[in-house]
């Protein structure tokens, strides 16, 4: 019983100890430092962040110049090659003009030259047909049918196959040959120089009044000797002088290629034959 009433007396002094007292608050107090107030801590920041964004932008500024940098070297190779490329296009465009200014020279005097080559085979062509002036042309005659002598055997041959009178029963002929060429299925014709000039009008004219005109049974056609050139294109208007034959319609070939119909008491004249058959297609039909 006696523990239990000290027991009972001890607790009271213990509450005691453990409440705080008044001199422990101030002692408290006195050691704790003072509070900052709301705007020194805002001036502190402001400032903290103020260098922050100092120090970002610096360091944007920094890797912005170095790009622009590398941006600016870029731009300027380029643009030293855009010059390059325009300094040379510039060199290949007045080249490109030389050549043509030579082109447009060079076609004036190809277009001289053309017109001299064309007007120096006109004359070639008409001195060729004057050395063939007083020749006449004996076609599909038979090779070697005239023998050794050929010369001979013409100055006969002709005006007895043509009907022609003669002081001497001859036509006198300075020469007689065939022609040069590639061999076909005809023969070579033959090439015969008269010694008149007008004994050659006279054959010509037997000849269209001497109706199937043979030699060992081949027809025989007595023509004009003229130049290649000449007679591609008298041969040209084959067709038409044909049609014209078949509507019994006169015509004549002129020298050197002129074709002149008459035609309804008018004469009309072509130089090609284009123009003829024009003219046989649409007014003859």
């Amino acid at each position: 019983m006696k523990s239990s009433g000290q027991s009972q007396k001890e607790k009271p002094s213990k509450q005691r100890q453990t409440q705080p007292k008044i001199s422990d608050h101030a002692s408290i107090l006195a050691v704790a430092p003072p509070l900052a107030n709301a705007s020194t801590m805002t001036d502190a920041s402001a400032l903290d962040i103020s260098a922050i964004i100092r120090e970002v932008s610096k360091n944007i500024g920094e890797v912005m110049e170095q790009k622009l940098s590398k941006f600016s070297d870029t731009l300027d190779k380029i643009t030293s090659r855009l010059d390059d490329q325009s300094k040379r296009i510039g060199e290949a465009e007045q080249r490109v003009s030389n050549v043509e200014d030579q082109l447009a020279t060079m076609e004036q005097r190809l277009k001289e030259m053309e017109k001299c080559s064309a007007g120096m085979a006109q004359r070639l062509d008409e001195g060729e047909n004057r050395s063939r002036r007083d020749n006449i042309r004996i076609l599909n005659f038979k090779e070697n049918a005239e023998g050794n002598n050929s010369i001979q055997f013409f100055e006969s041959w002709l005006p007895t196959a043509l009907g022609l009178s003669t002081a001497k029963g001859r036509i006198k002929i300075d020469r007689a040959h065939r022609s040069f060429g590639p061999k076909g299925n005809r023969p070579p014709p033959v090439i015969i120089k008269l010694h008149n000039s007008r004994d050659k009008m006279k054959i010509l004219s037997a000849a269209k009044k001497v109706q199937n005109l043979e030699y060992a049974g081949s027809p025989i056609y007595i023509t004009q000797d003229l130049s290649l050139a000449v007679r591609e294109k008298r041969r040209s208007f084959n067709d038409v002088c044909q049609k014209l034959l078949d509507k019994k319609i006169r015509f004549v070939m002129r020298y050197p290629a002129r074709l002149v119909v008459n035609y309804r008491g008018s004469e009309h004249t072509f130089e090609n034959a284009y123009e003829a058959q024009t003219f046989v297609d649409g007014s003859l039909e």
